[in-house]
This record gives structure tokens, sequence and C-alpha cells, in this order.
């Protein structure tokens, strides 16, 4: 008989979780099913036994619930439902596991940047109030642009400035100058634009 080959097991949990978790016996008096109860099942038949409850207390509902026996309402539907969850699995997860992902994406983000909630393609966006365009740090030279008014434009590095009618060009003074102590700033009306060379 060949060797078999060893798995890998990164957390206890991934083991424990795979595992059903029974009941075999209480105090010591053992159940009288061989396989044990699932804890799971017990859990779906209180859960059952609460909903049928307050399924009563409901206008519609509670009229058709009211006509069942006690016995039929409040042990046998009860026990039937926690077997039944327990034995159905969706897409091999529990029915509470597959209830909180259909919950989550009822109620989630349909579109996603960066695995954040965004805008859904095709919305419109506001338009942005103000937009500033800065140098990396190393280089005096202003980049190649056009800006339209109105807008408000900071010159932190010296340029030479041309007035053309409701055009202003400015172009970069060179390569190795020295930022401007104070920023030298042009208010571009509407209409107008400036363009950056």
């Amino acid at each position: 008989m060949a060797a078999r080959e060893p798995v890998p097991v990164r957390s206890f949990r991934a083991v424990v979780d795979d595992v059903e978790r029974r009941i075999y016996r209480v105090d010591r008096w053992r159940l009288p099913m061989p396989g044990g109860v699932e804890v799971r099942a017990i859990l779906y038949t209180v859960a059952s036994f609460v909903a049928l409850a307050a399924a009563g207390n409901l206008p519609l509902l509670g009229a058709m619930v009211g006509e069942l026996p006690a016995g039929i309402r409040y042990l046998a539907l009860p026990v039937l439902c926690g077997w039944g969850l327990s034995a159905w699995r969706i897409d091999g997860r529990a029915p509470h596991h597959a209830l909180v992902a259909v919950v989550r994406f009822a109620f989630g983000a349909r579109t996603l940047a960066g695995l954040r909630r965004t805008r859904a393609v095709g919305d419109v966006m506001a338009p942005v109030a103000a937009v500033e365009v800065a140098p990396a740090g190393d280089e005096a030279a202003y980049r190649r642009g056009r800006v339209q008014g109105p807008a408000r434009v900071t010159l932190r590095y010296p340029a030479r400035i041309e007035s053309a009618g409701k055009q202003l060009r400015v172009e970069s003074a060179g390569e190795r100058v020295r930022p401007l102590p104070h920023g030298r700033e042009l208010h571009v009306p509407e209409g107008a634009e400036v363009l950056i060379r």
C-alpha cells in the first residue's frame, strides 16, 4: 500500500469548522440516535419554533398557523424544519451562511473600485469645483496645459506672461530657477483661458 501524502493544515479553525458539532449524550443519558444530534439542527429547531410563534401574531398568516393543532405547530413543524435545514446545503454552505450572503449582496455595492463602493458606470457626477495642479517638486518648469475660466491659477516659479485677447500665455522662465517667495495669482474670468507652454 502506497504511503499517503501529508496534508498541510494552516489553521486549526479550518479543520474544526468542517466538522459537524454533535451532541451524543446529555449528562448520563445517551441519546437514542447512534450518530448523535447536530447542534445546528437544534438551533434551527429553536429558530423555527420562534418563527412559528411570531407568525401566529401576523394578520393573515396567523389565521393559517392558528388552524394547526398545537402538537404540529409547536413540536412537529419546528423539528421537521430543523432537520430539513440542517441537511440542506446551498452551494456547499449552511442555510444561515447563504442567507447572510444573500442579504449582503442585496444591500451591498454593485460597483467597486479598489474594493470600495463607487458610483455605477454611466452615473452623472457633479462637476469638480476646484482642481489644483502642482509640479512634482523636483522641477521648475511648468507642465503644458490649458486652463479655461472661471479659474484661479497660482504661479510659484518665475514665468513670462503674454496677453493675446482673452488668452494669457504663460511660458516658463527656465529650468534652473528658484521658486518665488510669494506665488503670483492669475484670476481667469469666464470665457478667458490660460495657455501654459
